[in-house]
């Protein structure tokens, strides 16, 4: 199963370069991952459509959101529940 991670991220933010290369890490080791990264600010309706109340935010598939610079294990485990739930 593929993952969709949406990176939505803004240029005053301090946490999104921490977040964004922890997701650029966590995809590189894994194929089935896809990184989209939003500026908020050109995604305005995106980020209010997942009700986004700060940045760096992660959106797993579409479902899962996340605040911060999560670990890998962290969002291996969301995946992970993701693909659980998808298959059961």
């Amino acid at each position: 199963m593929s993952h969709i991670i949406e990176l939505f991220v803004a240029d005053h933010c301090l946490g999104c370069p921490d977040a964004r290369a922890r997701v650029q890490e966590f995809a590189a080791s894994r194929p089935d991952i896809v990184v989209v990264e939003r500026d908020v600010l050109h995604h305005l309706d995106e980020a209010r459509r997942y009700g986004l109340i700060a940045t760096p935010a992660i959106v797993l598939d579409g479902r899962t959101i996340l605040y911060g610079a999560p670990t890998s294990e962290k969002l291996a485990a969301h995946c992970e529940r993701l693909e659980a739930a998808a298959t059961g």
